[in-house]
């Protein structure tokens, strides 16, 4: 009588280390582990997919992906049974909790099982217990990378602070410039090579050649020929001069060096949001970490604050931003001074409509000189009447637009009807309002205003 030898489990196998992790998790261990343990149990590994050096937080990566198209959802591969994965955070560290289940039952559906061989086999009598052990690694898988995210931030934001790059490349027209553990220089540092001493620092330096004097001929097209973005774009590729990454230039590009301060010496960090694979969102300037004079500028301050000047009424969404920010602010505190009139009872429809509409409100838009707060407020003639009014500067990179209120006092503007001052400057303690005391105030200019 035959007997029927039984059939040989098979597997394909799913390694992942990325640059963050330790040595221990290296895909050749991951493998040796993985070949221990199908020997254990009789299983035959017909296939290896690996990503090295990827992130864990998504599941768009090469290895992972030939996982899944070429084998787990193709219905002409190799019949298998199982994919083996070293532990938990190999399958990945998925920010969202509930993807590295979905990837494990889109398997599932497919006859394929996943098994973590630090786990082992899932018996009836530790059912219960995998059930919960396997949610838990995972949430500590995803708050590893959180974590290590976080510790990455505080120390680039702490080297940004004190003027050095916490990374990436230099700016078009400028070098990256080792420096040793006493801040000297030591050497230029090329495209792909990096620092090898924790306590190393890199910094920025203009290039002297022909890039860095592009750097000032664009400030100067701009600044005192006043050519258009898309103009100097288009002198530059006539005269063959190329971009940073070899190309044409284009408007964007011309927007982006006149917009960048390093160009003055300072370093500025954290002006984007996108870590843990987020979507990419801009941030408030009050969040970027700025260190002014931290590297030799390649323009000069007061060409640089022109060029910003200049872009503000060249491109109109600057300044259609700006009119839709003051509007907004305009609305917002007349609403809210509308309804602290209502609540107090005291005031008449038509009293309340008076104030409103007579209420000493000006707004101007915030902006920026050597990375210092700078206002500037027109005032009309009508409101000349009061002894003092309500400013509010406008930020209109903000969702919430309103920066900060001031009281002026009338007399302190000029002839044209204009007052400009700086967060630097011994007026700005004088006029600024802390946002505790805006409502009193307010309060206290609308009793001025019923009585005018």
């Amino acid at each position: 009588m035959l007997s029927l030898k039984p059939e040989t489990k098979k597997a394909v196998a799913y390694y992942r280390h990325s640059a963050e992790d330790k040595q221990e998790n290296s895909v050749a261990i991951q493998r040796e582990h993985a070949q221990k343990f199908a020997e254990q149990y009789g299983i035959e590994i017909i296939h290896e997919e690996a990503d090295e050096g990827k992130s864990g937080l998504v599941a768009n990566r090469p290895g992972f992906d030939r996982l899944f198209n070429e084998w787990i959802l193709n219905p002409d591969a190799p019949n298998f049974d199982y994919i083996l994965v070293y532990d938990v955070s190999r399958w990945g560290r998925f920010q969202d909790l509930d993807e590295p289940g979905h990837y494990e039952v889109l398997a599932k559906k497919r006859g394929k099982r996943v098994i973590y061989i630090t786990h082992g086999f899932p018996t009836d009598e530790n059912k219960l217990i995998r059930s919960l052990q396997t949610p838990i690694e995972r949430y500590m898988a995803a708050e590893y990378s959180r974590q290590l995210s976080e510790k990455v931030w505080h120390g680039s934001a702490k080297v940004s602070e004190q003027g050095f790059s916490a990374g990436g490349t230099a700016p078009y027209g400028m070098n990256r410039i080792l420096l040793d553990e006493s801040k000297k220089p030591i050497g230029i540092l090329k495209r792909g090579e990096h620092k090898v001493i924790a306590n190393q620092r890199v910094t920025f330096a203009p290039a002297d050649d022909e890039t860095t004097e592009t750097i000032k001929r664009i400030f100067s097209l701009l600044v005192d020929q006043w050519y258009r973005p898309e103009e100097i774009a288009e002198i530059l590729n006539k005269e063959g001069l190329k971009s940073a990454n070899g190309g044409s230039w284009n408007r964007d590009k011309i927007l982006r060096i006149l917009s960048n301060e390093a160009y003055i010496g300072t370093r500025v960090y954290n002006k984007t949001w996108g870590r843990l694979k987020e979507k990419k969102r801009s941030n408030p300037r009050e969040e970027w970490v700025i260190c002014v004079n931290a590297f030799e500028p390649t323009v000069d301050n007061q060409v640089f604050r022109q060029a910003q000047e200049s872009l503000y009424w060249l491109l109109p969404y600057k300044w259609r931003r700006g009119v839709y920010a003051i509007n907004k602010v305009n609305r917002l505190v007349k609403e809210h001074l509308d309804a602290l009139l209502e609540s107090e009872e005291s005031y008449e429809y038509d009293a309340r409509w008076h104030i409103v509409r007579h209420f000493p409100l000006i707004c101007g838009v915030t902006f920026f000189k050597d990375s210092t707060s700078q206002w500037c407020f027109l005032i009309p003639e009508s409101m000349k009447k009061y002894d003092h009014i309500i400013a509010v500067g406008v930020d209109i990179y903000r969702h919430d637009p309103i920066d900060k209120f001031f009281i002026l006092p009338t007399e302190a503007f000029g002839l044209g009807n204009y007052l400009t001052f700086s967060e630097t400057d011994d007026s700005y303690a004088q006029y600024r309002v802390e946002p505790e005391q805006v409502e009193e105030k307010i309060k206290d200019l609308s009793q001025r205003v019923a009585k005018a």
